[in-house]
């Protein structure tokens, strides 16, 4: 067993009547733990090395725990996540190089494949467990004022913990990034990038102009849709938005989501780009467990190397070409920071050696959103069900050879929606999803209820309403911790530091407000429920007022944060790194995540994630095969 699931006793408060934190739940996650608590690429590395004691195998399948006097690559990619596990595969696809994949957490666990089930990964192992810090504008209904920022630690990084949309953004966002100055990065530019890695398995993989059906990473609907999924679908389309192709010719419309999914099971960049390879090229190096703490830079300010450390030892990885840093928007900056690369002022605060002053961990963006107003559902389309049959649907799920039902999809979180707050704007500003939620725990105790979710997404009796600023104003810093620099970071969101940032979330909710009067609710008997959050009841419920309150008060990240290490021409004073991702002042080293973004994407940021990746690797081959 390599997964461990969150501990109720430290989340639970002890006077909670939640039901994530009853007797039940722990029976419920000692369950998961065993059912799908081990992992699929340790069973493939022990089945491949039985083969190999019987002489059928390549003698290197323990290549990875190989020892040299010196280890050395051609290419170190540093963070297995959402862009460095798509680098490691494009680079290691050239025989003549040597990569190694550098991961901090461990190998991804079962629990992870099961779509319904991510909640549960949140404050568990795999979670770096972030927190936010408090800035009296926001999340001021937690504890200590602190929205959780929850982030993948395992192969596979964020894309193996995220609730799985793949959503592109919109043109315009690219456009944008281009006109800032960096060339290279229009739509125009990253549509064939997009292209490359998607393995589309839906109808609109017909549309070749837009989407891609040879790559590796598989893009498809659930195979499981609620009765409650297309009513919204409904009410959606009656209150004026089309259904579109949101990754197509535009984004303004609803669709059935699309998400890093096959046939019932998530589809991680470490199940797309790197299962399929890891015992297979020969140059290809993969070590978990391995967390980086300082790239190495000579007095000629060129990376050659990492310091990593692995089984409670440091060790050196020398890289003959370039270090890559694919770390994630805090990892990255952090471990620049800790390189002796950022602003001159933090890192001579904190006595770290100065090898490049740049604006490392600003820029900081992320969609913000809130626990918004309820839909209940009625008694014959809500579906709750009883204790017994939510273990059964699980033993079911797992003897499952083409996995199929409720647990092989999300829940209400699978419906994607893009409108406009007003009608001028030249693309959609706001994204509405619908999360799960038990009507009466969430009413009475939105706090506990919110950060101690564990059961499937798949059976609920109503869902809160979860409305997105895509395009936030608000800029937030990362710094590193002056009591511990190696430790977590301290993130300043800054959410709502622009109040205009408030006006679209305000208009989204009134919008879904609306769909109470739609003939697709009145038909299934849904209902908005008007008791308002504990922390608001002041005000009058539904009003602007009560909105704001719910926005301030119970704030949450979408885990979409991006902007840390911004990429930009060099006259920007701002800008980490170059359009060809070369951290300035340092040769030898890139940075390649959702860190580079000048600007956040309208939408969720995995498949732009992975985009960067393959454009990323692409312009390494430019610079090392073409010039």
């Amino acid at each position: 067993m390599i997964w461990q699931p969150l501990n109720l006793t430290e989340a639970c408060p002890v006077d909670t009547n939640v039901s994530s934190c009853s007797p039940f739940a722990y029976v419920y996650l000692n369950l998961l733990v065993q059912l799908f608590g081990g992992s699929k690429d340790l069973r493939i590395r022990d089945k491949l090395r039985d083969q190999n004691e019987h002489g059928r195998i390549l003698k290197n399948i323990d290549r990875d725990k190989f020892r040299e006097d010196r280890e050395e690559y051609d290419f170190i990619v540093v963070g297995a996540g959402s862009a460095g596990c798509v680098v490691a595969n494009r680079l290691s696809a050239n025989s003549k190089w040597k990569v190694l994949l550098l991961e901090a957490g461990g190998e991804q666990p079962d629990v992870t494949l099961v779509p319904a089930l991510w909640p549960a990964l949140l404050g568990s192992n795999i979670d770096w467990q972030y927190s936010t810090e408090p800035d009296g504008k926001s999340c001021l209904a937690y504890p200590e004022g602190r929205c959780g920022w929850p982030r993948g630690k395992m192969m596979g990084g964020s894309s193996s913990i995220n609730s799985m949309l793949y959503v592109r953004g919109n043109r315009l966002d690219y456009d944008e990034w281009a006109a800032l100055g960096n060339q290279g990065w229009s739509y125009k530019d990253v549509l064939p990038f997009f292209k490359k890695s998607e393995k589309n398995l839906n109808i609109e993989g017909l549309n070749r102009k837009y989407h891609g059906v040879n790559g590796e990473q598989s893009v498809s609907r659930y195979p499981h849709v609620d009765v409650n999924n297309i009513m919204l679908v409904d009410a959606y389309n009656e209150r004026g938005l089309p259904l579109i192709d949101y990754n197509g010719a535009r984004q303004l419309g609803v669709m059935q989501a699309q998400t890093i999914s096959q046939d019932g099971e998530r589809k991680s960049t470490n199940n797309a780009f790197i299962q399929p390879i890891r015992y297979k090229r020969k140059n290809l190096i993969v070590k978990v467990q391995s967390e980086v703490i300082k790239i190495l830079i000579d007095e000629n300010k060129t990376a050659y190397g990492v310091k990593y450390i692995r089984n409670g030892k440091s060790r050196n990885a020398f890289a003959k070409k370039e270090v890559i840093v694919s770390s994630g928007s805090i990892n990255s900056p952090k471990l620049l920071m800790l390189s002796g690369i950022g602003p001159k002022e933090h890192l001579s605060s904190l006595n770290i050696s100065i090898k490049q002053d740049l604006r490392v961990g600003e820029n900081l963006q992320d969609h913000v959103s809130f626990i918004g107003p309820m839909v209940g559902f009625s008694n014959k389309t809500a579906t709750v069900i009883t204790q017994p049959e939510l273990l059964e649907e699980l033993l079911n799920y797992a003897k499952m050879e083409l996995k199929h039902g409720p647990l092989a999809a999300n829940g209400l979180v699978n419906i994607g929606v893009f409108l406009k707050s007003d009608h001028y704007l030249p693309a959609p500003d706001v994204q509405i999803l619908v999360q799960y939620a038990f009507a009466e725990e969430l009413v009475n105790d939105p706090v506990t209820a919110q950060s101690s979710k564990v059961y499937p997404t798949s059976f609920y009796d109503s869902g809160y309403s979860i409305i997105i600023n895509l395009t936030p104003k608000s800029r937030g810093k990362l710094l590193l911790n002056p009591e511990n620099p190696e430790g977590p970071v301290l993130i300043y969101p800054n959410y709502f530091g622009d109040p205009r940032d408030i006006i679209p979330l305000v208009k989204g909710t009134k919008y879904f407000l609306s769909l109470e009067s739609t003939k697709a609710f009145k038909d299934k008997g849904a209902t908005l429920i008007r008791k308002p959050l504990p922390a608001c009841k002041g005000h009058p419920w539904g009003s602007d007022e009560y909105i704001i309150c719910l926005i301030r008060n119970y704030t949450f990240s979408t885990f979409h944060p991006v902007g840390t290490c911004k990429m930009g021409p060099k006259w920007d004073v701002n800008a980490v790194v170059n359009p060809r991702l070369q951290v300035y002042g340092i040769s030898g080293l890139r940075v390649i995540d959702a860190s580079i973004m000048p600007l956040i994407v309208r939408g969720n940021t995995n498949a732009p994630s992975i985009m960067i990746g393959e454009k990323g690797a692409n312009l390494i081959y430019e610079d090392w095969l073409i010039y």
